[in-house]
């Protein structure tokens, strides 16, 4: 397993785990109604997505797979944008969850 990853594993199982506590270290603040739920949701989407990207190595043309799976961080990445541009409220949880989903992307399209 490459190191990203175990940090993007470690980063899932965090959001799934406790994920009012990362909503409130994303955002400096208690999580509003449902943001639990959407947070457990891409925890187990970045747990899925590790073990998927882990197992790629073994296959013959494991790049494919990364650069799919640094389009679906991308268009992640791109939606917190659209959302921080939209909610006040939600502005800075979701800006900062656009910089990590953004770094997933870049790094994952190697």
């Amino acid at each position: 397993m490459r190191t990203l990853e175990l940090v993007r594993a470690c980063y899932g199982a965090c959001e799934l785990i406790w994920p009012s506590g990362v909503y409130r270290v994303l955002s400096g603040g208690p999580p509003p109604k449902g943001a639990v739920t959407i947070v457990r949701v891409l925890g187990a989407r970045h747990v899925a997505q590790a073990a998927l990207l882990a197992g790629a190595d073994r296959l013959a043309a494991p790049h494919g797979l990364h650069r799919v799976f640094s389009l679906v961080d991308a268009a992640h990445c791109a939606t917190m944008v659209a959302l921080a541009a939209g909610s006040r409220r939600l502005r800075r949880p979701a800006r900062r969850d656009a910089v990590i989903a953004g770094s997933f992307a870049l790094l994952e399209n190697r």
